[in-house]
């Protein structure tokens, strides 16, 4: 093998298929590190990926994360329920799992995976009884205690020249890391830690201080009771790390061992939910029988209409207002339901201040320039298709007809940016302004637009304009009180 020393496999590993997993771990850690960060930045990222997105979906609406009757239909809501930082841990970890058993699953890979997901639920759960806002960050720590190995295992077969890095014999195992790798597993995976921003509780798990703090302990144990329940829930090796879970939970060793077995419950299900369902039977659970009963759809492709989907986004916009969401909730809701359950490629939210219509909200491919370069002129001078429709609030479909007859509403600016397509657009009424527009098109298929799409599109913006009147109404009788 001619790759050796740590430099040369993290170069490896993070050039070749984990390269764009690696890029949008660093785009969710740039997101949930800032403060100014926006639930539909967040939402963006996710919904690019139909997949990610239906397995955020399937996770948000576990029992961990909604205690609720009502489930979650859509990214926004799930993000304002969960939090950014859960939310992170959620993405990070489908990412990880979806791209690791696209490398084709080995049985020692299904088995690290199971370790990971059974280990980060472990910690999870321990770190809850002190300090429960680490929950998350603890959790991926754990999940990656073994992110270097898994990596290797992704971009390497195993083969005669290198089966002795599996060794169950410490020594074998140590002396075939440097003859083969010239570094260790474990380095590798703290160089990825630091390369992707993983955090300091992972790399301070692999190599803890002598007094490490509550996160990495969770961690240890979390990661110390995977690998000993393999052998047995009843054998010596979880015996001896209940009792150090024991010291550390300060409940007695019985009661830690029903909590973990719970716990291991709960990876089993959290890996069905990931859609992992080949690592379940691999955590070594009291009992493997886990429900599959799922309240989110799986659409296949992401842009086909689904109105079940339409009518829970509506209900779930309901329930919003009902409890008081903020504007920017209410708007990426409706921008997520118009994309994902009526099926329209590219979809926008404009504000209009001072005679000028700026995008602030967006989904779809080719939209990523639209926050900077959708930039009209509404005010009297002005003279597009932006102008036409605000001279008449509510719906407009623009078709083929439409775009033949009046071709000079299509001014240099608007062609550069968004093109000349058939198009929904909706104007918003909130009182007696027009603050806002919806706009939507299909250009990356041909722009065919339906009768049905129109009216479910108007559907939507009604549905958020009445949303917004009764915010607008509720924040006046407050300011009058």
């Amino acid at each position: 093998m001619v790759a050796r020393g740590l430099d040369t496999w993290v170069r490896k590993l993070t050039k070749q298929n984990m390269l764009a997993i690696g890029k949008v771990i660093a785009e969710l850690n740039n997101l949930t590190g800032r403060d100014d960060t926006e639930i539909n930045q967040l939402a963006e990222v996710i919904l690019r990926d139909p997949n990610l997105t239906t397995h955020v979906l399937r996770a948000a609406n576990t029992v961990y994360y909604n205690h609720s009757s009502s489930p979650i239909n859509t990214v926004s809501r799930a993000i304002v329920l969960i939090g950014l930082k859960g939310m992170r841990a959620i993405c990070i970890s489908l990412l990880l799992i979806d791209s690791l058993l696209k490398q084709g699953p080995r049985e020692r890979m299904l088995l690290l995976i199971a370790q990971g997901l059974h280990a980060a639920t472990q910690a999870r759960d321990l770190i809850m009884r002190q300090d429960a806002e680490a929950a998350e960050e603890v959790f991926i720590a754990a999940l990656l205690f073994n992110l270097g190995e898994m990596a290797f295992l992704a971009n390497e077969p195993i083969t005669d020249e290198n089966v002795a890095l599996w060794s169950g014999d410490t020594r074998d195992r140590q002396e075939a890391s440097e003859r083969i790798l010239g570094t260790t597993f474990k380095a590798i995976t703290r160089a990825l830690a630091k390369h992707w921003r993983l955090g300091e509780t992972l790399q301070q798990a692999l190599y803890p201080a002598q007094e490490p703090n509550a996160k990495v302990q969770a961690v240890i144990l979390g990661e110390r009771l995977s690998r000993a329940a393999l052998k047995g829930w009843d054998s010596n090796a979880v015996k001896k790390v209940i009792e150090e879970v024991s010291r550390y939970t300060y409940l007695d060793a019985e009661q830690c061992l029903i909590e973990a077995q719970e716990s291991a419950e709960r990876a089993a299900a959290i890996a069905l939910k990931y859609g992992a369902p080949e690592v379940c039977p691999l955590i070594p659970s009291k009992n493997n029988k886990v429900s599959v009963a799922d309240p989110v759809r799986v659409t296949g492709k992401m842009l086909r209409g689904d109105a079940q989907l339409q009518l829970n986004i509506l209900r779930e916009l309901t329930t919003a207002t009902a409890e008081k969401a903020d504007v920017n909730t209410i708007f990426q809701m409706v921008v997520e339901g118009m994309h994902r359950g009526i099926g329209i490629e590219r979809v926008a939210i404009a504000f209009i201040q001072q005679n000028v219509v700026r995008c602030k909200y967006v989904l779809g491919e080719g939209t990523e320039g639209w926050r900077t370069g959708f930039a009209f002129d509404v005010g009297p001078f002005g003279d597009n298709i932006f102008t036409h429709a605000t001279a008449n609030p509510g719906a407009t479909w623009i078709d083929a007809a439409f775009i033949n007859e009046h071709r000079a509403l299509y001014s240099p600016d608007i062609l550069e940016v968004i093109g000349q397509h058939p198009a929904f657009i909706f104007v918003l009424r909130v009182g007696d302004r027009t603050p806002a527009l919806f706009y939507a098109d299909r250009a990356e298929c041909g722009g065919q637009l339906s009768k049905d799409q129109f009216e479910s599109f108007r559907h939507f913006a009604s549905q958020a304009q009445i949303n917004l009147n009764l915010l607008s109404q509720t924040a006046g009788r407050k300011t009058t009180h």
